[in-house]
């Protein structure tokens, strides 16, 4: 089963026999998918709400070019959590064959393929957005300077437009699949996931599942960020031996430290984001090379059907290792984001730490605490964010 480019649109032949086919490779997807790939989506969610957590905290972080990432652990958190249900659950009902956990996952199957294909197509939106805004600011055009400006006053209504078009594009997903019953069999073989009124249409299947899905999911923007990487890494590079230069001319010392600062805050960011885009480049990539040989000769990859189904489980991962590692690269890429995920770590340690205070005081066996000036700090801000400089101050 392949969330994406859905499997079941192939094998979901209309069959009345009492057959019940399940995951195949079962032997190899219990760990390969079971527990590899589950371990991935938890670690995801563990990241990614911490992230999230970091992101309501700290104010200023939405105010400034890193909001967008804020966002994507959102929608991370959500793919993630579908992953497991779409995935990995039934890989665990097959195994153990637990029938309970198949009607469980006949009930929402349809939701949650829609909703992680909105959720997978919205993210890579957003990342074009990100790029986008950080393109423009290597040009001085008076135009292009107002369009960045728009998009910097308009980070939030400009993600909900994301959100809306991932949804208009994407919902056509629940009409893609449809559960048949089967009154003359039991238990496995009662239900058969089948092609929807949707798929079974020629038209629609070439045209919007095929060409149109490889083109704006898969090639457009893969190709697209590529570009725009490259065109950022050499304009930060040519910036940066301009500001060396005016530095080096003159101007007083003040003055010199508040530009270093600002360059060392739009070079965080810079790295950041391109670390962000190289990472789902990379996630992509498989899928890319994948839809193209199916594009070109598709039956040489079905003579091979184990290292095909393979192949397309890969993918899925790949894409879920992706949100994975996306705090990790922020929090050692990016300055304003390490800074604000320890002073929220701190924060809740202090909290943890006034609770645990808080019940001592009031237990009747130990009388009356004794205050210290320690006892009477409730939190401690550990930084300051500066708005002239866009940066944590200690």
């Amino acid at each position: 089963m392949n969330s994406e480019s859905g499997e079941y649109y192939e094998e979901s032949v209309v069959n009345d026999t009492c057959e019940y086919l399940g995951t195949d490779h079962i032997e190899g997807k219990i760990y390969y998918i079971g527990v590899f790939a589950t371990l991935i989506a938890i670690l995801s969610i563990i990241f990614n709400t911490f992230y999230t957590i970091v992101f309501i905290r700290n104010p200023s972080l939405r105010r400034s070019g890193v909001f967008y990432f804020g966002v994507i652990a959102v929608i991370d958190i959500i793919m993630a959590i579908n992953y497991i249900a779409a995935m990995s659950l039934p890989v665990y009902m097959d195994y153990f064959l637990i029938l309970p956990l198949y009607h469980l996952f006949l009930s929402y199957f349809r939701v949650v393929l829609t909703e992680s294909n909105c959720a997978m197509f919205a993210s890579m939106l957003l990342i074009v957005l990100a790029t986008t805004e950080r393109l423009l600011k290597t040009f001085q055009d008076k135009t292009i300077v107002s369009c960045r400006k728009f998009l910097e006053r308009n980070r939030y209504q400009l993600s909900a437009l994301c959100l809306i078009l991932a949804f208009a594009y994407k919902y056509s997903m629940y009409y893609e699949t449809d559960l048949k019953v089967k009154e003359h069999c039991e238990g496995w073989a009662r239900y058969e996931i089948i092609a929807g009124e949707y798929a079974i249409d020629e038209t629609y299947r070439f045209w919007f599942m095929f060409l149109m899905r490889n083109i704006l999911d898969r090639f457009l923007p893969f190709f697209a960020l590529i570009m725009m990487n490259i065109v950022i890494i050499r304009a930060t590079k040519e910036e940066e031996l301009r500001k060396i230069q005016k530095e080096s001319v003159g101007g007083g010392e003040k003055k010199a430290m508040e530009v270093k600062s600002h360059r060392k805050n739009v070079r965080d960011a810079t790295r950041a984001l391109i670390s962000l885009v190289s990472i789902y480049l990379l996630s992509q990539s498989l899928q890319v090379v994948l839809a193209f040989w199916e594009t070109i000769n598709r039956d040489s990859l079905e003579d091979y059907p184990v290292i095909y189904s393979y192949l397309n489980d890969t993918c899925s991962i790949f894409t879920l290792l992706a949100s994975c590692l996306r705090f990790p690269v922020y929090f050692s890429c990016n300055r304003l984001i390490h800074t604000a995920s320890i002073d929220t770590l701190n924060g809740m340690r202090c909290f943890k730490r006034n609770i645990k205070k808080s019940s001592a005081e009031y237990s009747p066996i130990h009388g009356l605490p004794q205050t210290s000036p320690e006892s009477l700090i409730i939190s401690k801000q550990s930084v300051i964010y500066d708005e002239n400089l866009e940066e944590w101050r200690l």
